[in-house]
């Protein structure tokens, strides 16, 4: 079952909770009196309900069942970490008195154990949360299987292990319907393509923070993925793709704006700083618009906490050596003030277009 199926069972649970609240106002108002059959039969058809969207399906059928469920979950996260940790530290103690054979046969089946029993949860339409779990718990095992291996093997760094480990995030995240592990396998495939990159250039590839510019490209793709798959793939990953793509650009705009090699030699550095910087403001305002036209609330706040920061950053440039330090920020607070008040009109206004 998908998390909009989930999300529609929710939402009929909630309509039946409120039905029942408001019958039994109007009854105690005495404006609809059921016969006693008649309240015993749809308090019968109601229960049967909840409790099917509970054993089918994993939907919690009240508030106090949800509680519950998250202090559930809760205990479950704990309890997997701490396990994870134990086990993690027992083999540390352990792990060089091991052959070589069992140590590779170890890092092998140990993720794939793990993958076959969140497989398995899933299979078993388990709540999502802990086919997340189980799913994430493979891929940080992943990881350290990568890197355990290459120790083992005596294997120098390449940036191919961050491929490997995208990859993984997104083909389980397919697998599963998760949108978390999907956007840690594009992000790890995006930083991939720019350390690829710097190696190809001869740089050292774990150097590419300061050569940020290498990730838009990367990211400008992963925005545009869901125009190009309109009419096929996962609809609900798509705000995945858009997410991760607007997150990766803003991020390596600002950091190229700031810290990295502005890659124009013969402009002076803080006039070529001044361009990025305002072309972060302009691309966060348009990721606004864009999550507005398609109601992507997600959207919308990654815009909006970007505009804060470029415009920030560009007005501390123009104004924190010769005005007032007061004055500064009360100028910032007059312009957040006037953003919110734009955003809430904005946010409040007529929709301009449904999700895609």
């Amino acid at each position: 079952m998908d998390d909009d199926a989930r999300d529609m069972m929710r939402r009929r649970i909630d309509r039946i909770g409120l039905f029942r609240e408001e019958l039994a106002e109007l009854e105690r108002e005495r404006a609809l009196i059921l016969a006693p059959e008649q309240r015993s039969h749809l308090d019968r058809h109601l229960d049967r309900l909840l409790s099917d969207f509970r054993k089918t399906y994993g939907v919690d059928s009240a508030e106090k069942a949800r509680r519950a469920s998250w202090g559930m979950k809760i205990t479950a996260l704990l309890g997997g970490s701490a396990l994870i940790a134990a086990a993690v530290l027992f083999l540390h103690r352990i792990w060089g008195h091991l052959p070589m054979a069992i140590q590779v046969g170890m890092l092998t089946i140990i993720p794939l154990g793990v993958l076959a029993t969140a497989a398995l949860a899933f299979a078993r339409q388990a709540d999502r949360y802990y086919v997340g779990l189980l799913s994430l718990a493979a891929g940080a095992v992943f990881v350290i299987e990568i890197n355990a291996l290459g120790s083992v093997l005596n294997l120098g760094d390449s940036p191919g292990a961050l491929l490997g480990w995208g990859l993984f995030g997104v083909l389980v995240a397919y697998a599963h319907g998760l949108r978390l592990l999907l956007g840690a396998g594009l992000g790890l495939l995006c930083i991939y393509t720019a350390a690829l990159t710097m190696s190809l250039q001869g740089y050292n590839w774990s150097e590419f923070p300061m050569k940020s510019q290498m990730l838009i490209p990367g990211a400008v793709v992963l925005y545009v993925i869901p125009w190009w798959t309109r009419r096929k793939g996962n609809r609900d990953f798509d705000s995945v793709y858009r997410l991760c793509g607007a997150a990766i650009g803003l991020w390596a705009l600002l950091m190229v704006s700031t810290l990295g090699d502005l890659c124009c030699g013969k402009i002076r550095p803080n006039v070529i700083a001044a361009v990025y910087q305002v072309l972060g403001i302009g691309l966060s305002a348009g990721v606004v618009c864009h999550g507005l036209q398609l109601s992507q609330r997600g959207l919308v706040n990654l815009g909006a906490g970007g505009f804060i920061i470029f415009l920030f950053v560009r007005l501390h440039a123009w104004w924190w050596q010769w005005m007032p330090k007061y004055l500064f920020f009360l100028m910032i607070a007059l312009i957040a003030i006037g953003l919110l008040l734009v955003l809430r009109r904005l946010q409040t206004g007529p929709e301009k277009g449904a999700r895609r």
